[in-house]
Parts: structure tokens; sequence; C-alpha cells
């Protein structure tokens, strides 16, 4: 009798609609859509990465029957081809491959997220794992190059682990369909990652060095947290690395942690110009081998708390309005409260003696029994589609559970005919007269 681990080997037959259900597009990759479904007989919900590229069927088996073999915990784990209509009739026939689904995204997620590097428990951790992703990959017979390693290519499980996806899919795609990946281009992304002969001769012949040189560009991103070559053109890109030009490694502090100076160094033998004086994978996992034992400690407790950020990161889809953590300690009325209505008539001399029996209290009702914060009363204008929303005594606008958006304070301007005060005497000399 077959085990339960069995039941999720590579299959030689593909797997279907019939076993797929509660299908979700959740991304794009270099080589088609991205669903979430779940797995009928299986009771696990795994990724379908549906290719846009035709051709043969056993192509791309040979190709998955390759990236499968002998299993890795570093390396993504494919199920099978699949073949099918994405969980629609109406939709032609396609064909791809089923995975592991991961539920923490990608690499490229994280640093997004988090806007910056994880701990470096984490960071080492992560170099390290990814080393050994790829040196198993390159120890297979034959070999498997990546080809096309970058941080949306390595994917995170619950515990942040690493895991390769994607590998030797770039060889599978042009043997299926001879198609060039214009869109990598055109943005720079994958560009960024490519060794220098990728980019000098039409002629280049891909190696294991090529997939050393793209991992020390990727070292380098999960220390900076950055993207290499950030805003710059494609066509600079293209011509700047082939003449020498790296990622700068000014923007990296070897003071902060121990190893991060052998990290530094890693990063420089990998990206050497001579594809020959470059370090193969297993050179490059003794070094980060030494460099995790020295941090291994802290990786529980630095895996927590990025955790903990990321599941309370409710509003990241929010940040194009520069959504700020609230202010500790300050008062600020409910928003049920709010003072909404047509702006206040620009006050002149006229206005002054016929609303002069007025206080100054009626021209803003609030609940009596409401506390109102300690500041000078402004008045915040805007007109979203059309709609103009009015708001008084108020220094900030909530939305949803801990967030705070702060609203500029402009001073109230007084118009060139009014007087430069009021008299606020005249209501008692009137009544003495």
């Amino acid at each position: 009798m077959n085990s339960d681990m069995d039941a999720y080997c590579m299959r030689s037959d593909p797997i279907r609609d019939d076993s797929l259900e509660r299908w979700s597009k959740i991304g794009s990759g270099g080589f088609g859509q991205i669903y979430r479904a779940r797995h009928t007989e299986w009771g696990i919900d795994v990724a379908v990465k549906a290719l846009l590229c035709e051709g043969s069927v056993s192509t791309l088996q040979r190709e998955a029957s390759l990236m499968f073999q002998g299993g890795n915990p570093n390396v993504l784990r494919i199920f099978g081809l699949y073949e099918g209509n994405l969980g629609i009739k109406e939709n032609p026939s396609q064909f791809g491959l089923v995975m592991e689904f991961m539920e923490r995204g990608s690499l490229a997620d994280l640093l997004q997220n988090l806007g910056g590097p994880p701990a470096w428990p984490l960071a080492f951790r992560l170099s390290h794992q990814i080393g050994l992703g790829m040196n198993f990959l390159h120890h297979l017979s034959p070999s498997l190059l990546h080809l096309d390693l970058k941080p949306s290519n390595v994917l995170l499980d619950d515990s942040l682990n690493a895991k390769l996806t994607d590998f030797g899919l770039s060889r599978a795609a042009r043997s299926l369909s001879k198609c060039v990946r214009e869109q990598d281009e055109m943005e720079g992304g994958t560009l960024s990652y490519m060794p220098p002969e990728a980019l000098k001769s039409v002629n280049y012949k891909p190696s294991k060095a090529s997939d050393v040189y793209s991992y020390g560009v990727l070292l380098w991103s999960i220390i900076t947290g950055q993207e290499p070559y950030r805003n710059v053109p494609s066509s600079l890109v293209r011509f700047r690395i082939p003449e020498g030009d790296r990622p700068d490694l000014k923007l990296i502090d070897c003071s902060q942690a121990d190893g991060l100076g052998d990290i530094v160094k890693l990063m420089e033998r990998c990206w050497e110009d001579d594809p020959s004086q470059r370090l193969t994978f297993r050179d490059c996992v003794n070094v980060t081998e030494k460099i995790f034992e020295k941090h291994k400690r802290g990786v529980i407790e630095a895996v927590n708390d990025v955790l903990k950020q990321l599941d309370n990161d409710i509003c990241s889809s929010l940040k194009s309005i520069q959504i700020t953590p609230k202010p500790q300690n300050v008062i600020r009325p409910p928003l049920s409260h709010c003072v909404t209505g047509p702006p206040p008539k620009q006050e002149t001399a006229g206005d002054r003696n016929k609303d002069s029996r007025k206080t100054e209290s009626s021209s803003h009702p609030i609940p009596a029994n409401k506390k109102i914060p300690q500041k000078t009363p402004q008045r915040q204008t805007s007109s979203p589609g059309g709609v103009h929303i009015h708001m008084s005594n108020v220094s900030g606008v909530q939305i949803g559970n801990g967030n705070f958006m702060n609203i500029v304070q402009r001073p109230r301007q007084r118009h060139k005919t009014a007087p430069p005060s009021v008299d606020r005497t005249l209501n008692n000399s009137e009544k003495t007269s």
C-alpha cells in the first residue's frame, strides 16, 4: 500500500480539472499566470502555473521530471503536469505545472512588505538556504541550471524558509515556443540579475557560473532590502553591467553584524566579470553556513517578529495614501462627532454687526458633553470625484484599527476686506447701553 507521501510523487499522467476546485488567481510569473486551487483527493491547496507558451506536452513533461529529481527542502516540490481549462469550461485547454502552494509568497514580497532587509539571523538563513537549493540543482545528473534566480523566484513557507521555483523553466519555455520575455527586459527586473556575458553576446551559452553571478546580486538584495539599479533604465543596465558596474556596496555597513563582511566578500567573488573566476555553490554554502551558525540562535525570534509584523500589516494596500502608525497619547474626537456641512461664511464688518448677538460656540454645534482637543479649530476641505467633504476641529482620520492618516493643518486666511480682529466685548457694551 502506498503511503500518503506517495500521493504527492511526480505523476506520469496530467492532473486535470476534475481533481481541482476553489480556483483563484494569485499572481503571474515570468512564464504565465499562477492560480491557487484545492486538490479534492489530496485535501491540500496547490499552485497551478499555467504557461503562456504553447508547444509539446512531452517536452514540458521531461523538464518537470528533471526538476522533480531527488527532492530537497529548499527546492519547490513539483507534483506533476497540469492540463485543463483552469476551472472554466469556456477557456481553451492549457497546460502547466502543479506545485506546492507557498502561503507566504515570495522573497520579493517579503522585502517590499518589510520596506527593507529582514533581521540579520533571518537574512543569513535565507542566504544559506538559497545557496543550498542551488547547490542541489547543480549537482543533479545532469545538472539543472536555474537561469532566472531573483527574489520573485524564491518562495517562502509558513516559517519563512526559502524554496526555489521556476528553475529550468527558461530552457523549457524556449524549447516550447522560442518566445522572448520582453516584459522583463523592458522593466529591467531580470536584467539586473543577468551575468555580463549574457548581455555581451547573442551567442551566450549559460553555465553554472551564470547562476552564481545571479546569486551574488541576490545576496545584495537580501542584505540591503533593495532592488539593484532601481529606477535605472533597462537600456543603461544592459550597457553598464558588461562595463563592470555592480550593485553599490557602500550601502552595507559591515560593522552591523558579525560575518557581514564575509557576505560582502562572497558577493564580490560571485559577480566576478570572468565566469571562470567565480565560486561554485559548494564554495558559497561553506561560507554562508559558517555565518548562519553564528546567528542561528536568533532565528526563531527573528521569524516570529517578521510574521507578527506581516500579520498586523492590514493596510498595506493603502500605502499609496501615506498612512502612518497612530501617534501615542493624542486626544482626538471620534469620527461620529465630526462636524460636516457647508463652510462658514467669510466674516466681514457687516456680518459682524448682524450676528453680534451670536456666541462663538453657536457656529460649531458640538455636543455639550464633548471634550474638545486643545487645538486651534481648522477646517479641511477635499474634493474626491466632485464630492465635497468639510471637517471642523479634526486633527486626523482613522482608517481601520490602529492606523492614522495625518491631515496637514493650514491657518485660516482672513478676507482682505475683513477687519483685523473682532471686538468680543461688543455684546456686553450693547447690554449696558
